[in-house]
């Protein structure tokens, strides 16, 4: 019903524009100028087909900037790792690596096989940063390749089944911390990043309240200072329709938190300790 109303609205716009045409042009020149323009409705015809089909064809990109600051949050519907710069990874509080336990296709493993020969050198790089043992939630170390930087960080807790399983809360607490290390750690540009704990963290959260609540802790987090040029939400375009996430829906979200920079109570001040 919408693509209806969209061609429905693009030809009576371009066919009220051809009818302004021709009246002004038989008012202000002649009957015969006016007549010489209408036989060109054909053009007019094919202008608003053409103006229809733009319009038709789904936005991928979306891009707004927070009020009276210089920092942007996009919108991208796509592979976040054909996106430029570095990509937050959401890990485990015990960081495990092993492919025999890390889900293939979830982020963690596809950065792992995209970049890395084997995970020993990403457990290696995890190790020096942190140690050995269960972490925090939040905690966040950054794995380099040399071709991208992963920000690993904790939003799920591992059972003794090596099961990872997280909830809203944890998840809330995770992002205050990925933005409290980011603030002392990361550079300064764009950072790329998924609905964390959407997948195989089994937050009972909809896909779509998760990046929400992304998009509330980092305009939280960005409210004393600023730490990075903005983030951009990469949203693959296969989980629009499997899990029913209402994009236009999510851009008008971003769009209204980006003007009116709205912190939720209990989230003002997001960098800093999780105690704090």
């Amino acid at each position: 019903m919408q693509y209806f109303k969209i061609i429905a609205s693009e030809f009576l716009h371009v066919f009220g524009a051809l009818w302004l045409v021709v009246e002004a042009t038989s008012f202000f020149i002649s009957n015969e100028a006016s007549m010489k323009v209408r036989s060109f409705w054909w053009l007019f015809l094919a202008l608003g087909f053409l103006i229809s089909a733009s319009r038709l064809i789904p936005k991928r990109q979306f891009q707004f900037k927070l009020n009276n600051r210089d920092i942007t949050i996009e919108l991208v519907i796509g592979d976040i790792f054909k996106q430029k710069g570095p990509i937050i990874v959401g890990s485990n509080t015990a960081f495990v690596t092993s492919n025999e336990i890390i889900a293939p296709s979830s982020i963690q493993g596809l950065f792992s096989s995209k970049y890395f020969a084997n995970v020993r050198a990403i457990t290696d790089q995890i190790k020096s940063q942190v140690g050995e043992g269960t972490q925090p939630l939040g905690t966040t170390v950054a794995v380099r390749s040399s071709e991208k930087t992963g920000y690993f960080c904790a939003v799920a807790e591992v059972n003794d089944a090596r099961v990872a399983k997280s909830n809203i809360e944890n998840i809330r607490v995770s992002l205050a911390e990925l933005w409290n290390y980011l603030s002392s750690n990361a550079e300064k540009e764009i950072l790329n990043i998924p609905i964390i704990g959407s997948g195989f963290s089994r937050v009972s959260a909809s896909r779509e309240e998760l990046a929400k609540e992304i998009i509330r802790s980092f305009i939280a987090s960005t409210s004393d200072h600023t730490f990075c040029d903005g983030i951009r939400l990469v949203v693959h375009p296969h989980d629009i329709k499997k899990y029913n996430i209402n994009i236009e829906r999510l851009v008008k979200f971003i769009e209204y938190s980006c003007i009116y920079s709205i912190i939720p109570p209990g989230l003002g001040g997001a960098v800093g300790t999780a105690e704090s």
